[in-house]
């Protein structure tokens, strides 16, 4: 009897546990709901983007880093203008909540993707726009500047970076970059976020900040955002070249402040003696004067020597 009881227990745990690893196998095999993006061909802003057609170009390089990075479904632009142009609907980067529902309901996506671009010489800027369909509020906005047409891609990839991360739910806080002296590029995970003092939206984690400035010194450092007070003060120092030019500039310019002339020579002495002769000489006059006072005496007659000392420029 107690064989059996034993048995049956064994036997009804094998099957539980078979049972219950499967219901685990199955449930793992459940796909979460991916968050389906459309991304809309960006505005050129500029005669200068409009002739290189940037806009469609930058669009389509953020399709493809966004499909890559495997945290959204997205929607192929083709099949966008098929069902926008069955339904006749005209969209621009100016939608309000109705008009982001509506789009939501036409497409059946979760975000819309708006963005403009300019050029301005080599340097070509993009700003987008992630919007929720069922609020019609914007999830987040971002800037990527760059600086040549070279570095285009890079730009594109860390914006697709941080839309993920964003995204995905985690925390987003304030950090205010600084620098002495100011006016600074700020560069934040490869991209021109623009110059110093700057205040940036950025996720928690960690982050690469490097800050260039001519004639300093980059400053670059890989940063952690926390919760509330982040802030960064790069001080950067000259470079020693831009140190020796500036000395060599000081030197050339200074001038030894003129040396004062002293006007030579000095006092002459007239000497002075009964008869009118007259002795020069330096320094003090000594003029020799015969009075008729008495003194000692000479011949019948008086003598006497008076000093008077005459200082003569």
């Amino acid at each position: 009897m107690s064989r059996k009881i034993i048995s049956s227990v064994v036997i009804f745990a094998f099957i539980y546990t078979l049972f219950f690893s499967s219901l685990v196998v199955l449930y793992a095999q459940i796909p979460e709901k991916i968050p389906r993006i459309a991304v809309f061909e960006f505005e050129d802003t500029n005669v200068a983007a409009e002739q290189e057609r940037y806009g469609e170009a930058i669009a389509g390089m953020l399709m493809t880093d966004l499909i890559n990075g495997k945290v959204f479904q997205v929607i192929e632009r083709s099949e966008v203008e098929r069902m926008m142009s069955e339904m006749a609907f005209q969209v621009s980067g100016a939608v309000d909540a109705n008009t982001a529902k509506r789009i939501g309901e036409i497409l059946g996506v979760d975000i819309l993707v708006f963005g403009t671009v300019a050029k301005f010489g080599q340097v070509v800027e993009t700003d987008i726009r992630l919007v929720d369909t069922q609020t019609g509020r914007a999830l987040l906005a971002e800037h990527a500047k760059s600086e040549s047409g070279i570095d285009i891609r890079t730009m594109v990839e860390n914006l697709a970076r941080k839309i993920e991360k964003r995204y995905l739910g985690r925390m987003v806080e304030e950090v205010v970059i600084s620098s002495n002296p100011q006016g600074a590029m700020v560069y934040i995970d490869g991209v021109n976020e623009g110059n110093t003092p700057l205040v940036k939206n950025l996720s928690q984690g960690t982050h690469k900040i490097r800050i260039i400035k001519e004639n300093y010194t980059p400053w670059e450092e890989s940063i952690v955002v926390v919760q509330g007070g982040n802030k960064i003060n790069a001080q950067l120092s000259t470079t020693p070249e831009y140190q020796k030019q500036q000395t060599e500039q000081r030197r050339a310019a200074y001038q030894p402040p003129p040396v004062k002339e002293q006007k030579k020579g000095g006092s002459k002495t007239a000497l002075y003696v009964l008869g009118g002769a007259l002795l020069i000489g330096g320094g003090v006059a000594a003029v020799m004067l015969l009075s008729g006072d008495k003194g000692e005496e000479d011949g019948g007659k008086t003598t006497s020597t008076v000093n008077i000392t005459v200082d003569i420029p």
